[in-house]
């Protein structure tokens, strides 16, 4: 991944800096942070929660045991800064100590979406980043039909 694809990624990831986290949705194939703002942070891809430098669970973990005690310390931290690595790893870094590491494990297929103010952004390991802007800036299906979009 280039420098600029790179930092491209982390600015639009910085819109969660300073959100909250209201509620965490999580089974086997899917983990979703929901923040306060309404904003999301979703992964297919594995990842783990670590608690000061311990894993505290992993994607692996969601079927065999209940992780609701972990998760429910997450909800009200905010987050103070996203890195992502050169090769899309992804960091969100909360108060407290969490960290949540999503591991980019395909060139080819989503990592995580976001779904922030400036759309929907959807990124794959593969040097891709894909930003759908909002619904409130597409033309309405009426202004396809009408030849005006």
């Amino acid at each position: 991944m280039s420098a600029s694809d790179r930092d491209r990624v982390q600015q639009m990831l910085s819109e969660f800096v300073g959100g909250g986290i209201s509620s965490v949705e999580y089974d086997e194939f899917q983990l979703r942070l929901i923040f306060e703002d309404k904003s999301e942070f979703v992964t297919q891809s594995p990842w783990r929660l670590m608690l000061t430098d311990n894993l505290a669970v992993g994607s692996g973990d969601i079927k065999d045991r209940g992780s609701e005690e972990v998760f429910g310390h997450l909800r009200g931290l905010k987050v103070d800064s996203v890195v992502i690595s050169n090769c899309g790893d992804t960091q969100l870094l909360f108060e407290n100590d969490r960290v949540l590491e999503v591991i980019a494990d395909s060139a080819r297929y989503e990592t995580w979406e976001a779904h922030i103010e400036a759309g929907w952004v959807v990124f794959t390991g593969g040097n891709c980043t894909t930003l759908f802007p909002p619904s409130s800036v597409l033309p309405k299906a009426a202004d396809y039909s009408s030849g005006t979009a």
